[in-house]
This record gives structure tokens, sequence and C-alpha cells, in this order.
């Protein structure tokens, strides 16, 4: 392949099965720009929807669903109370789905790929505000934006065209102090210029094949040009919030719901939503969860650990998916590895020694994948296997609790010291899942308590803080992460504001350019694996067996297939069901 196109798959599809269109997940794995264009000479890419993106006429062949029905309600649970509704300031599980459902973006993930993050779906896109885009060198890339495409007839915005100038202001302020944002969004570029009403153009700092699959997340929502001037210092109250994507939030009652209603200037050129509304329940646990879906308040559910058999008796008009979902985010006991005894490379071979991950999943999180490490299984061609690393780095992650013991009384770990966990309990098999590290550390010859948060008090004093001594000890809970380049980058850069362990390795930060720099998915894949490698085998973290989980749906929602969807895009993806 000549240099010119070495980063172009071609990929077509043409047409579009119902059942297949939602099937897959949000796809947001690293590799998302593999058919991307070549380095040197000025390539247009294709969209996955199978032709060239051409007027904005065209989005609705794209986005739509030829047998969709319009009308009904569509409601969902939300597992947190929103933190706010601010895109550059509200980043995270807390506000990334309830703000999602009114964002429109200058790309998504190909969302009809079936199954999700196989065959080279975690490389396909689909153009939403740029209808396509350029990369004539490695460091411009050049979107040109859909034509007809309003934001919707409310203050400031007034229904005026989406343009250039205001992705340019959004990428402008994603960099100011004021912003809250995914670093890894924004580190690689350099400017962003509105050529003209159509055309914006990023300029990076260094070759970033990445860059197009990071147009989606939280963090690269379009907001209008001068919105922060409109809406004045401070958080954003629910009436303030503003998108330009399929849904306009309509109510929100703290602690209850937010409802939505369709955005017409996006149907005008997407053609859906199909539903006339949008309801996100706040539903907190498990619990409450499977009691709204028993009681057909919200039409799908994540099934807990032993319960489908008792939700079949009380639902006998599910459909369930029996296949497991693919795991899209990692667990983990995280060390702070530049605090005292953490340090040290013995301790934390010791913690991750100390942890019988089979005995773990049979207890508490089965069915289960033993498949343990710093990329989940359900990257199934990103991940490195354990048992494809070599002995003397896998055997760092295998139960073996007499060496743990031996390597704790070696570093002068004594039970008389008492080390903190720090953990927000994202649902109720979290506090047993850390009481069972407590015990694991307690027989290997290390005493640990458990400090429980609330939601906010954890994303604003743990999980993001960049302070090393934010917390002492150790973290257990969700890496959070369902982006490769996150999981690489975000863990291991220095700098990251998402980097538990708060990890200084000299070689993983020489890796992660090569990473950026890969000429496709091939040689970066090499690079990925050393990471991953050197995760294991310098034990940053204690990785859980991954959950797996069988899925029931309500059968009255149709185009709906029971797959796990992304937190961050399924509001989104509310916008193509459709009720009998």
């Amino acid at each position: 392949m000549s240099d010119s196109n070495y980063w172009q798959s071609v990929t077509t599809r043409r047409g579009l099965g119902r059942r297949a269109f939602l099937r897959s997940a949000a796809v947001t794995g690293a590799g998302a720009a593999a058919f991307l264009a070549g380095c040197r000479s000025s390539t247009t890419t294709t969209p996955a929807g199978g032709s060239a993106a051409g007027p904005a006429g065209s989005a609705s062949a794209l986005f739509a669903v030829p047998e969709g029905k319009y009308g009904g309600t569509i409601a969902e649970a939300f597992s947190y109370e929103p933190t706010g509704w601010d895109p550059q300031a509200s980043v995270g599980a807390g506000s990334g789905a309830i703000i999602e459902a009114s964002s429109i973006k200058l790309v998504r993930h190909d969302y009809r790929r079936t199954p999700p993050f196989k065959n080279g779906a975690e490389t396909m896109l689909l153009p939403e505000l740029a209808e396509k885009w350029e990369n004539p060198d490695p460091l411009t890339y050049n979107f040109t934006l859909r034509s007809g495409i309003n934001w919707p007839d409310q203050d400031p915005m007034k229904g005026r065209p989406i343009t250039a100038k205001d992705v340019a202001y959004t990428f402008k302020h994603a960099k100011t102090p004021e912003a809250v944002v995914q670093s890894y969004v924004f580190d690689p570029i350099n400017s962003v210029t509105a050529i003209d009403d159509k055309t914006v153009q990023f300029k990076l700092k260094t070759p970033n094949w990445l860059f197009p699959n990071t147009m989606n997340t939280y963090s690269s929502m379009i907001i209008p040009d001068g919105i922060y001037e409109w809406t004045g210092p401070g958080a954003w109250s629910s009436d303030k919030s503003r998108g330009g994507g399929p849904w306009i939030l309509d109510e929100y009652q703290p602690g209850s719901f937010a409802s939505y209603k369709p955005n017409p200037a996006y149907k005008k050129v997407f053609g859906v939503p199909y539903a006339d509304k949008l309801i996100l329940k706040i539903l907190i646990g498990q619990t409450p969860q499977l009691q709204a879906f028993v009681g057909k308040q919200i039409f799908k559910l994540s099934i807990p650990p032993g319960q489908l058999d008792a939700i079949k008796k009380s639902r006998p008009d599910i459909k369930t998916n029996l296949d497991v979902y693919a795991a899209s985010n990692t667990n983990a006991l995280f060390s702070n590895t530049q605090d005292k005894p953490f340090d040290d490379i013995r301790v934390r071979r010791a913690i991750s020694m100390s942890v019988d991950r089979d005995g773990w999943g049979k207890a508490l999180q089965a069915p289960y994948k033993l498949e343990s490490g710093p990329i989940t299984w359900g990257y199934e061609d990103w991940k490195h296997d354990l048992p494809k690393m070599p002995a003397d780095v896998n055997q760092w992650a295998k139960y073996n609790p007499d060496e743990a013991a031996k390597l704790m009384q070696a570093a002068g770990i004594s039970k008389s010291n008492e080390y903190t966990i720090h953990m927000y309990p994202y649902n109720e098999t979290y506090t047993p899942e850390a009481t069972f590290l407590i015990n694991s550390l307690q027989k290997v010859g290390m005493t640990a308590k458990l400090k429980v948060y609330d939601y906010n008090n954890w994303i604003a004093n743990v999980y993001y803080s960049l302070n090393p001594k934010a917390y002492s000890g150790m973290l257990y809970g969700p890496d959070n992460l369902d982006r490769i380049q996150q999981q690489l980058f975000d863990r291991y850069s220095k700098t990251s504001n998402r980097n538990h362990a708060f990890i200084v390795d000299n070689e993983m930060e020489k890796w992660l350019p090569e990473f950026s720099a890969a000429k496709g998915p091939d040689e970066a894949k090499v690079v990925s694996n050393k990471i991953q490698q050197r995760s294991v085998d310098q034990a940053y973290a204690a990785y859980r067996p991954q959950p797996t989980s069988p899925l029931a749906w309500d059968p009255s929602v149709q185009n709906y297939e029971g797959q796990t969807e992304f937190s961050y895009q399924s509001s989104f993806r509310m916008a193509f069901l459709w009720m009998n």
C-alpha cells in the first residue's frame, strides 16, 4: 500500500436491514481511524454508509431506518444524578449520556455494525455534522460541514445555521482553564480555524491516526458560538442545556427524570427521532432498575448475576439477548505509585497476586470472564491476552498468595499499618467486591479499610484529581474507559487527569507517541501490546475478572437487539428506536 493511502481501508456497505441497524454498540475502540485518509497526498474519506458523503439530503438515507415508525415514548434508566448540563464542565458518566441526547458531533461511530468490536467494526465512522473530511498531510484535517443543519429555535441561537465558527469555538473553549474535558481529545490540537462557514481546519502538533476517532466523545459535542457569553459564569442549570442533536431537553426533575422532545431542525435533515418523547429515569442501583423494568417503566435491563430466571418469570413477554456483551471498561484496584509503599514494585506485584480472580468471578460476577488485564476482552482485536505474555510477566496476574505474602514481608509491610481503598459504589456489587479485596490483602499481610464516596465527591476529589496525594493508598472502581486511546494514554500519561495510579514510566512515555504516529492499526497494535505487557509486569493495577451480562428488553420497542450500549452514546441512539 502506498504512503498516500496507508491508513485507508476501503469498507463500503449498502443497504440497511432493520435488525442489523442498532445491534452494534456505539463503537469507540482505537483503530477507528484505520480507514482514514493517507499522509502525503490529499485523500477524502468515504463514510461507512456505503457511498461518498453528499449533500444534506443523503443524511436521511444514511441515518434513517426504512421500516421505522413514528410515535411513542422511549423510557430508559439513567444510573446517576446529573452533575451538570455544560458538556465542557460536566464530563463523565454522571452527565455524559444525559447531555448526549441533545448533542451533535462532527462524526459518530457506526452504531449499525454487529457484533461490536469485531470484523473491523471499530474502524467505522459515520458523518454527522461533517459530511466528509480530508487529511492532506499528517498534521492537517479539513472537515466539510453539511448544508441545511440549523440549531434549534432556542435562545441564543434562534434556529441559525450551524457553521464552522461553532466548531472552532467549541474546540478553542475546550482548551481554556474554565473547561473540564478529557485531555486526550485536545492535547494533539495545535489550532482550529474556520476557513469559511462550511470548512473547519484542525492543525495537529504531531501525527495522530486516532484523531478523527476522538471527535465522538463526551468532550467533542459541538456547542454554539458565544454560548458561554450568553450563559454567564458558573454552572449551567438545566434550562441552559443547548445542543444541535436529535433531542431537546424538555423537563428535568432532580432525582426523578429528564425528558426530551424531538429537535425539528435535526429531524428535518436526518429523519429521526422516531419516538415522540424520550425519558431518562434516574434510577441509581440495580434494584430500582429491576423494579422499573418488571413494572414496564423502562424498556431494557442489564440482568444482574443470577436474576435471569426470576426476570423471565416476572416478565414472560420479554426478549433476551443471552450472548454476553463485550465489556467496554476495565475495573481494577489501582495503587498510587508515587506514594509509599506502592512505589515498591514488590508491593504492587503482591497486591495483584493476592486476588483470587476465579473465586471473585464465581462469587460476585457470574457469569464472568476470567481474562483480566489493561484492555478488556471486549476489544477482541486489541487486547493482549495474558496467556500470550511471557511467563515471567503474566505470573504477576495469577493468584499466588504464598508468593504475595513473601513479597509483602520482603518489602517491610506490617499488618499494623492500615491503607485506604477509596471507592464509589457504581452498582450493588462494588461494596462486596471491595470487601473481597480487603480480605484478600489481609491474607497476604496488608491491612486495608474502605472509604466510600458519593458520586459527585468521587468525581471531583478522586477520579479527575491531578493531585498525586488526592487519595492515599489504593482506589477501587471502574476505569470507565471505553476507548482504546483512553485506556492507553489516560492510564499511563503522567499529565492525564485519569491516570489513577499516577504512573511515571519513562518507557511508556516513549511508546505513547509511537502509538499515535503509527501508520495504521497493525503497527499500533505492536506498541499497544508492549504497553499492556509492561503494565502487567509492573503490576500497575490489580484487574478484576470481567463481568458479563445478558440483556432483556421490551418486545414493544422495535429496532433493538438487546445489545449493551455505551452510556455516553445510548441517548443518541434512542433516536433510532420506535414503538409497535
